[in-house]
Protein backbone atom coordinates (compact mmCIF):
# COMPACT_ATOMS: atom_id res chain seq x y z
CA UNK A 1 0.00 0.00 0.00
CA UNK A 2 1.27 3.48 -0.87
CA UNK A 3 2.38 5.58 2.08
CA UNK A 4 -0.24 8.40 2.48
CA UNK A 5 2.44 10.96 3.35
CA UNK A 6 4.63 10.02 0.36
CA UNK A 7 1.58 10.15 -1.90
CA UNK A 8 0.62 13.59 -0.60
CA UNK A 9 4.17 14.90 -1.05
CA UNK A 10 4.33 13.58 -4.62
CA UNK A 11 0.95 15.13 -5.40
CA UNK A 12 2.14 18.54 -4.15
CA UNK A 13 5.48 18.16 -5.97
CA UNK A 14 3.70 17.39 -9.26
CA UNK A 15 1.23 20.25 -8.91
CA UNK A 16 3.57 23.01 -7.80
CA UNK A 17 6.96 22.02 -9.27
CA UNK A 18 6.88 19.29 -11.93
CA UNK A 19 3.73 20.41 -13.81
CA UNK A 20 4.63 24.13 -14.01
CA UNK A 21 8.17 23.30 -15.24
CA UNK A 22 6.81 20.90 -17.87
CA UNK A 23 4.26 23.51 -18.94
CA UNK A 24 6.95 26.19 -19.23
CA UNK A 25 8.75 23.92 -21.70
CA UNK A 26 5.70 22.68 -23.61
CA UNK A 27 3.80 25.96 -24.09
CA UNK A 28 6.60 27.87 -25.91
CA UNK A 29 7.23 24.83 -28.12
CA UNK A 30 3.54 24.67 -29.00
CA UNK A 31 3.49 28.39 -29.84
CA UNK A 32 6.57 28.02 -32.05
CA UNK A 33 4.97 25.13 -33.92
CA UNK A 34 1.80 27.17 -34.35
CA UNK A 35 3.77 30.00 -35.98
CA UNK A 36 5.47 27.64 -38.44
CA UNK A 37 3.74 26.54 -41.67
CA UNK A 38 1.91 23.29 -40.98
CA UNK A 39 4.03 21.22 -43.38
CA UNK A 40 7.26 22.44 -41.82
CA UNK A 41 5.88 21.84 -38.32
CA UNK A 42 4.80 18.32 -39.29
CA UNK A 43 8.06 17.26 -40.94
CA UNK A 44 10.22 18.96 -38.29
CA UNK A 45 8.51 17.14 -35.42
CA UNK A 46 8.49 13.91 -37.41
CA UNK A 47 12.23 14.15 -37.97
CA UNK A 48 12.99 15.01 -34.35
CA UNK A 49 10.87 12.11 -33.09
CA UNK A 50 12.51 9.78 -35.61
CA UNK A 51 15.96 10.76 -34.32
CA UNK A 52 15.27 10.94 -30.58
CA UNK A 53 12.52 8.42 -29.71
CA UNK A 54 14.58 5.27 -30.52
CA UNK A 55 16.92 6.17 -27.63
CA UNK A 56 14.08 6.36 -25.06
CA UNK A 57 12.54 3.60 -22.95
CA UNK A 58 9.35 3.92 -25.01
CA UNK A 59 11.14 2.37 -27.97
CA UNK A 60 11.37 -1.02 -26.28
CA UNK A 61 7.70 -0.83 -25.33
CA UNK A 62 6.70 -0.08 -28.92
CA UNK A 63 8.81 -3.00 -30.17
CA UNK A 64 7.29 -5.32 -27.58
CA UNK A 65 3.77 -4.31 -28.57
CA UNK A 66 4.48 -4.75 -32.26
CA UNK A 67 5.85 -8.24 -31.57
CA UNK A 68 2.56 -9.11 -29.82
CA UNK A 69 0.54 -7.91 -32.81
CA UNK A 70 2.87 -9.25 -35.52
CA UNK A 71 4.66 -12.33 -34.14
CA UNK A 72 5.63 -13.51 -37.63
CA UNK A 73 7.49 -10.33 -38.55
CA UNK A 74 11.29 -10.44 -38.39
CA UNK A 75 13.34 -8.16 -36.14
CA UNK A 76 14.36 -6.18 -39.22
CA UNK A 77 10.74 -5.67 -40.24
CA UNK A 78 9.77 -4.64 -36.69
CA UNK A 79 12.65 -2.15 -36.45
CA UNK A 80 11.69 -0.59 -39.78
CA UNK A 81 8.09 -0.31 -38.65
CA UNK A 82 9.15 1.26 -35.35
CA UNK A 83 11.08 4.04 -37.11
CA UNK A 84 8.15 4.77 -39.44
CA UNK A 85 5.84 4.87 -36.44
CA UNK A 86 7.99 7.40 -34.58
CA UNK A 87 8.16 9.66 -37.62
CA UNK A 88 4.40 9.64 -38.08
CA UNK A 89 3.75 10.17 -34.36
CA UNK A 90 6.05 13.18 -34.51
CA UNK A 91 4.11 14.47 -37.50
CA UNK A 92 0.87 14.13 -35.54
CA UNK A 93 2.32 16.25 -32.72
CA UNK A 94 3.56 18.87 -35.17
CA UNK A 95 0.14 19.06 -36.83
CA UNK A 96 -1.87 19.51 -33.65
CA UNK A 97 -1.65 23.33 -33.59
CA UNK A 98 -2.82 23.43 -37.22
CA UNK A 99 -5.86 21.11 -37.31
CA UNK A 100 -8.46 23.76 -38.15
CA UNK A 101 -6.19 25.38 -40.74
CA UNK A 102 -5.53 22.01 -42.36
CA UNK A 103 -9.26 21.29 -42.64
CA UNK A 104 -9.84 24.69 -44.27
CA UNK A 105 -6.99 24.02 -46.71
CA UNK A 106 -8.64 20.77 -47.79
CA UNK A 107 -6.03 18.25 -46.63
CA UNK A 108 -8.81 16.15 -45.07
CA UNK A 109 -11.06 14.17 -47.41
CA UNK A 110 -14.32 12.94 -45.88
CA UNK A 111 -16.58 10.05 -46.78
CA UNK A 112 -19.85 8.95 -45.19
CA UNK A 113 -20.72 12.07 -43.18
CA UNK A 114 -24.29 11.90 -44.54
CA UNK A 115 -24.84 8.82 -42.34
CA UNK A 116 -24.67 10.90 -39.15
CA UNK A 117 -26.31 14.14 -40.23
CA UNK A 118 -29.58 13.28 -38.44
CA UNK A 119 -30.60 11.21 -35.44
CA UNK A 120 -28.63 9.88 -32.49
CA UNK A 121 -25.39 8.01 -33.11
CA UNK A 122 -22.37 6.66 -31.28
CA UNK A 123 -19.08 7.27 -33.08
CA UNK A 124 -16.07 5.10 -32.25
CA UNK A 125 -12.57 5.91 -33.45
CA UNK A 126 -8.98 4.99 -32.66
CA UNK A 127 -5.63 6.70 -32.17
CA UNK A 128 -4.60 6.43 -35.81
CA UNK A 129 -3.54 8.73 -38.64
CA UNK A 130 -4.07 11.96 -36.77
CA UNK A 131 -6.75 11.40 -34.14
CA UNK A 132 -7.24 15.12 -33.58
CA UNK A 133 -9.52 15.03 -36.64
CA UNK A 134 -11.90 12.76 -34.71
CA UNK A 135 -12.87 15.77 -32.59
CA UNK A 136 -14.11 17.53 -35.73
CA UNK A 137 -16.31 14.77 -37.19
CA UNK A 138 -19.49 16.11 -35.57
CA UNK A 139 -18.87 19.66 -36.73
CA UNK A 140 -18.05 18.47 -40.26
CA UNK A 141 -21.43 16.70 -40.31
CA UNK A 142 -23.19 19.86 -39.13
CA UNK A 143 -23.77 18.52 -35.61
CA UNK A 144 -22.61 19.49 -32.13
CA UNK A 145 -21.22 16.25 -30.75
CA UNK A 146 -20.18 15.23 -27.27
CA UNK A 147 -16.75 13.64 -26.81
CA UNK A 148 -15.19 11.74 -23.94
CA UNK A 149 -11.63 12.73 -23.08
CA UNK A 150 -8.96 11.43 -20.75
CA UNK A 151 -7.31 14.34 -18.90
CA UNK A 152 -3.60 15.02 -19.43
CA UNK A 153 -1.72 14.23 -16.22
CA UNK A 154 -0.35 17.79 -16.17
CA UNK A 155 -3.18 19.98 -14.80
CA UNK A 156 -1.89 23.13 -16.54
CA UNK A 157 -1.56 21.50 -19.96
CA UNK A 158 -4.95 19.87 -19.45
CA UNK A 159 -6.62 23.28 -19.02
CA UNK A 160 -4.85 24.53 -22.15
CA UNK A 161 -5.95 21.45 -24.10
CA UNK A 162 -9.59 22.02 -23.09
CA UNK A 163 -9.34 25.68 -24.13
CA UNK A 164 -7.67 24.73 -27.43
CA UNK A 165 -10.59 22.49 -28.39
CA UNK A 166 -13.25 25.14 -27.78
CA UNK A 167 -13.40 25.87 -31.50
CA UNK A 168 -14.34 22.25 -32.25
CA UNK A 169 -18.06 23.09 -31.80
CA UNK A 170 -18.47 20.21 -29.36
CA UNK A 171 -19.08 19.36 -25.73
CA UNK A 172 -16.29 17.56 -23.87
CA UNK A 173 -16.82 15.18 -20.97
CA UNK A 174 -14.07 14.07 -18.64
CA UNK A 175 -13.78 10.28 -18.44
CA UNK A 176 -15.84 8.90 -15.55
CA UNK A 177 -19.24 9.63 -14.09
CA UNK A 178 -19.57 13.05 -15.75
CA UNK A 179 -18.90 11.46 -19.14
CA UNK A 180 -21.62 8.87 -18.56
CA UNK A 181 -24.15 11.57 -17.64
CA UNK A 182 -23.14 13.82 -20.55
CA UNK A 183 -23.27 11.07 -23.15
CA UNK A 184 -26.63 9.83 -21.88
CA UNK A 185 -28.17 13.30 -22.14
CA UNK A 186 -26.77 13.72 -25.67
CA UNK A 187 -28.15 10.43 -26.95
CA UNK A 188 -31.57 10.90 -25.30
CA UNK A 189 -31.73 14.31 -27.00
CA UNK A 190 -31.16 12.64 -30.39
CA UNK A 191 -27.59 13.92 -30.74
CA UNK A 192 -24.22 12.20 -31.33
CA UNK A 193 -21.36 11.20 -29.05
CA UNK A 194 -17.81 10.13 -29.86
CA UNK A 195 -15.19 8.07 -28.05
CA UNK A 196 -12.16 5.92 -28.81
CA UNK A 197 -12.16 2.14 -28.48
CA UNK A 198 -8.47 1.25 -28.69
CA UNK A 199 -7.12 2.02 -25.23
CA UNK A 200 -6.74 -0.10 -22.13
CA UNK A 201 -9.57 0.34 -19.63
CA UNK A 202 -9.02 -1.50 -16.35
CA UNK A 203 -12.76 -1.39 -15.66
CA UNK A 204 -13.50 -2.76 -19.13
CA UNK A 205 -14.38 -6.28 -20.21
CA UNK A 206 -11.80 -8.77 -21.46
CA UNK A 207 -11.87 -8.96 -25.25
CA UNK A 208 -9.29 -10.42 -27.60
CA UNK A 209 -7.02 -7.85 -29.22
CA UNK A 210 -4.44 -9.38 -31.55
CA UNK A 211 -5.03 -12.71 -29.83
CA UNK A 212 -4.55 -11.45 -26.28
CA UNK A 213 -7.45 -11.01 -23.85
CA UNK A 214 -7.23 -7.47 -22.52
CA UNK A 215 -9.60 -5.06 -20.68
CA UNK A 216 -11.49 -3.10 -23.33
CA UNK A 217 -13.91 -0.11 -23.13
CA UNK A 218 -17.51 -1.32 -23.38
CA UNK A 219 -19.30 2.04 -23.05
CA UNK A 220 -20.29 2.18 -26.73
CA UNK A 221 -21.92 -1.26 -26.51
CA UNK A 222 -23.78 -0.44 -23.30
CA UNK A 223 -25.17 2.82 -24.70
CA UNK A 224 -26.12 1.25 -28.02
CA UNK A 225 -28.13 -1.48 -26.29
CA UNK A 226 -29.69 0.76 -23.65
CA UNK A 227 -30.95 3.43 -26.05
CA UNK A 228 -31.15 1.40 -29.28
CA UNK A 229 -28.59 3.70 -30.91
CA UNK A 230 -26.48 2.86 -33.99
CA UNK A 231 -22.69 2.68 -33.73
CA UNK A 232 -20.52 4.04 -36.55
CA UNK A 233 -16.79 3.38 -36.70
CA UNK A 234 -14.83 6.47 -37.79
CA UNK A 235 -11.47 5.83 -39.42
CA UNK A 236 -8.68 8.36 -39.97
CA UNK A 237 -6.01 7.46 -42.54
CA UNK A 238 -2.81 9.32 -43.31
CA UNK A 239 -1.40 9.53 -46.84
CA UNK A 240 1.84 10.89 -48.31
CA UNK A 241 2.14 14.65 -48.63
CA UNK A 242 0.28 15.28 -45.34
CA UNK A 243 -3.14 14.31 -46.61
CA UNK A 244 -5.85 12.47 -44.69
CA UNK A 245 -9.14 10.68 -45.15
CA UNK A 246 -11.94 10.45 -42.62
CA UNK A 247 -14.39 7.62 -43.26
CA UNK A 248 -17.66 7.13 -41.39
CA UNK A 249 -18.19 3.43 -41.98
CA UNK A 250 -21.53 1.64 -42.23
CA UNK A 251 -23.27 1.17 -38.90
CA UNK A 252 -22.15 -1.76 -36.84
CA UNK A 253 -24.32 -4.87 -36.93
CA UNK A 254 -25.73 -4.93 -33.41
CA UNK A 255 -26.90 -8.43 -32.35
CA UNK A 256 -30.56 -8.69 -31.34
CA UNK A 257 -30.74 -12.38 -30.40
CA UNK A 258 -28.40 -12.30 -27.39
CA UNK A 259 -28.89 -11.39 -23.74
CA UNK A 260 -27.50 -8.06 -22.55
CA UNK A 261 -24.17 -9.40 -21.25
CA UNK A 262 -23.40 -11.46 -24.35
CA UNK A 263 -24.51 -8.65 -26.66
CA UNK A 264 -22.24 -6.19 -24.83
CA UNK A 265 -19.32 -8.56 -25.29
CA UNK A 266 -20.07 -9.19 -28.97
CA UNK A 267 -20.39 -5.49 -29.85
CA UNK A 268 -17.16 -4.69 -27.99
CA UNK A 269 -15.46 -7.58 -29.79
CA UNK A 270 -16.66 -6.29 -33.17
CA UNK A 271 -15.29 -2.81 -32.42
CA UNK A 272 -11.96 -4.22 -31.26
CA UNK A 273 -11.75 -6.49 -34.31
CA UNK A 274 -12.37 -3.61 -36.73
CA UNK A 275 -9.65 -1.52 -35.10
CA UNK A 276 -7.32 -4.51 -35.48
CA UNK A 277 -8.05 -4.51 -39.21
CA UNK A 278 -7.19 -0.80 -39.45
CA UNK A 279 -3.90 -1.40 -37.64
CA UNK A 280 -2.98 -4.38 -39.83
CA UNK A 281 -3.63 -2.23 -42.91
CA UNK A 282 -1.54 0.74 -41.72
CA UNK A 283 0.44 -0.42 -38.66
CA UNK A 284 2.81 2.57 -38.50
CA UNK A 285 -0.15 4.91 -37.94
CA UNK A 286 -1.37 3.53 -34.60
CA UNK A 287 -0.29 4.83 -31.17
CA UNK A 288 1.89 1.86 -30.15
CA UNK A 289 3.38 3.48 -27.05
CA UNK A 290 0.09 3.17 -25.16
CA UNK A 291 0.01 0.18 -22.79
CA UNK A 292 -2.87 -1.52 -24.61
CA UNK A 293 -2.03 -4.93 -23.12
CA UNK A 294 -1.11 -3.58 -19.67
CA UNK A 295 2.35 -3.77 -18.11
Amino acid sequence: MTDPISFKLKKHFDRYIHDPIAALIAIPLFLILKILPYKLSSYLCGTLMYLIAPFTSYNNRVKRHMCIAFPKKSSKEINKLVFRHWFMLGQTIGEMPHINKMIKLGVLETDGLEKIKTGPAILVGAHMGNWEFLLRVGDLAGRRAGYVFRPINNWILNKIQIHRNKDANADFYRKGRLAAIGMASKIKAGEIVGLTGDQLLREGINVSFFGVETPTPQAAAIMALKWNTPIYMVRIERFNGIRFKMTVEDKLNIPTNLDKEKATYEITRLISSRIEEWIIDKPEQWLWAHRRWGK
